[in-house]
């Protein structure tokens, strides 16, 4: 399974998210900064990655958070 779909699956079971696409903001879905960061530590314990403070602020789409964890993973 690659990172876009285990966060997709993650979306869909939280926040009952159907459709998703790498541009998606996650203020338009309605995930907003204490979702996103419970999101965020999900994947980090998951795929065992660790983001800084600076990366966190970076996140405003669904492809910055695959973005950061592919480097993250490299």
């Amino acid at each position: 399974m690659n990172y876009f779909e285990q966060l997709s699956k993650k979306l869909e079971s939280k926040f009952n998210i159907t459709s998703l696409e790498m541009d998606s903001k996650f203020v338009e879905l309605g995930i907003y900064s204490l979702d996103l960061v419970d999101l965020v530590f999900e994947m980090e314990e998951e795929l065992g990655v660790e983001f800084e403070d600076e990366e966190l602020m970076t996140i405003k789409t669904v492809g910055d958070l695959i973005q950061l964890v592919e480097n993250k993973k490299k």
